[in-house]
């Protein structure tokens, strides 16, 4: 089996008699409403990748479906977990997919000379204490009959449990492919902090990721460690966020890999390959230059315009019925999910104020959402989504005190018409 590297969470597994299997397929710059963006930059388009079997999706972020530019056979197999909430499954054939397959969560299911076992996410969080829990996120182990075995676990980031049972039933990896990055708005958005305590929450919170990747190596014990999953950087007028995000280059994660425990990262660049059973890589590895990273950024990506920079203002009047419309609904889809949010919730655009949750009193945090009026309508129409517009730091947030209930922040991904 070998594994070729394309960008993020994107690559291609080769079996041992040639069958080729795609992940995730975000190629284009511009998703989670118009902010992420890839460096280095990617050359490889959708029409190179038509020439595979199947394609494996993790789940619906747009960094692994970009149903934008998701342009492959209609009867492409296409594996995907078997989830309760298929948000994943239904947009797939809406969009004309006739052979999605999905897959039990650690059910093994054989295909062509390979063995696939998809994992519904390992624990609620890693790090903190959630009642709902993840929805969305899948990981992949890949068996090839040739002996090898490869573990991606993509953004579903297991628990140390997890990892025991995981070493238990598939023995040791020949390739383990784990996220080390925590995307999103923490802490680059967030107004109650100063600069200076978003750098000391940046590098606590890349020391934390990776210090919990290596625990979880020690168990799974994999030959090689490829830092993967969440690499991107911000452009457009959000772009100076850059330097806040909870993000970091796979360099520096193998780098500390090395430097903290005895296991081997392995780092490719777009094209490059590594062969499980030979366990070298095609080519010469190349390292990100940093300074030509952020003048890259500077100078070409700063200059995005985010799609709703580009729509008419909104009546005040017909934005306010439409706010309060969706409140009552995101009342019944609390019900619905059995959500339990503690924390007082209210949003602020330029020139207007929404109470959307009062919360509990006894809990005491408060969260002010900041966000522009245009990206808000297009929330409430569903032509944009709040987890999208969060991650992609469009929204900023003042939480006081500072204290994170993940479920708060799940409860507004349902907050639209």
């Amino acid at each position: 089996m070998k594994f070729t590297f394309i960008a993020n969470a994107c690559g291609i597994f080769t079996f041992s008699n040639g069958t080729r299997l795609l992940m995730d397929p975000w190629l284009d710059d511009g998703v989670f409403e118009g902010s992420w963006c890839h460096y280095p930059p990617v050359k490889t388009s959708h029409q190179d990748l038509q020439d595979v079997d199947a394609i494996y999706l993790s789940h619906i972020h747009p960094d692994h479906y970009d149903e934008r530019f998701f342009s492959y056979p209609k009867d492409i197999p296409i594996f995907i977990l078997k989830s309760k909430y298929n948000f994943l499954f239904k947009n797939l054939i809406k969009q004309g997919y006739t052979n999605v397959i999905e897959i039990e969560s650690g059910v093994p299911h054989p295909f062509m000379e390979a063995i696939l076992t998809i994992f519904s996410p390992f624990t609620s969080h890693v790090f903190h204490n959630s009642e709902t829990g993840n929805l969305i996120d899948s990981a992949l182990i890949v068996e090839d009959k040739d002996g090898t075995c490869a573990f991606n676990a993509n953004d579903n980031t297991p628990d140390i449990e997890s990892c025991k049972i995981l070493r238990k039933r598939f023995g040791s990896f020949n390739l383990a492919m784990i996220n080390y990055n925590a995307a999103g708005s923490y802490p680059s958005c967030f107004r109650n902090l100063s600069d200076n305590e978003k750098i000391s929450a940046h590098n606590s919170v890349l020391d934390r990721n990776i210090s919990h990747l290596i625990e979880c190596c020690n168990i799974l014990n994999p030959k090689v460690i490829l830092p993967f999953a969440g690499a991107y950087v911000i452009g457009g007028k959000e772009y100076k966020k850059n330097k806040f995000l909870g993000t970091t280059t796979w360099d520096y994660c193998a780098q500390e890999i090395h430097k903290k425990s005895k296991h081997h990262a392995l780092t490719l660049r777009e094209g490059d390959t590594y062969d499980l059973i030979l366990e070298k890589s095609n080519k010469p590895y190349q390292r990100i230059n940093t300074d030509d990273q952020n003048h890259y950024i500077l100078e070409k990506l700063s200059k995005i315009k985010y799609p709703y920079e580009l729509d008419k203002p909104i009546k005040k009047t017909e934005l306010r019925q439409k706010v309060e419309a969706s409140i009552l609904a995101l009342k019944e889809r609390v019900r619905k999910y059995n959500l339990n949010v503690k924390s007082k919730i209210n949003i602020f655009t330029d020139t207007e104020f929404f109470a959307i949750h009062s919360g509990d009193p006894e809990f005491g945090v408060n969260i002010d959402f900041y966000l522009d009026e245009r990206l808000l309508n297009r929330i409430l129409d569903r032509k944009s989504h709040w987890n999208n517009a969060e991650i992609g730091c469009h929204i900023e947030i003042d939480r006081k005190p500072n204290i994170y209930e993940i479920d708060s922040h799940t409860m507004m991904q349902f907050f639209h018409l």
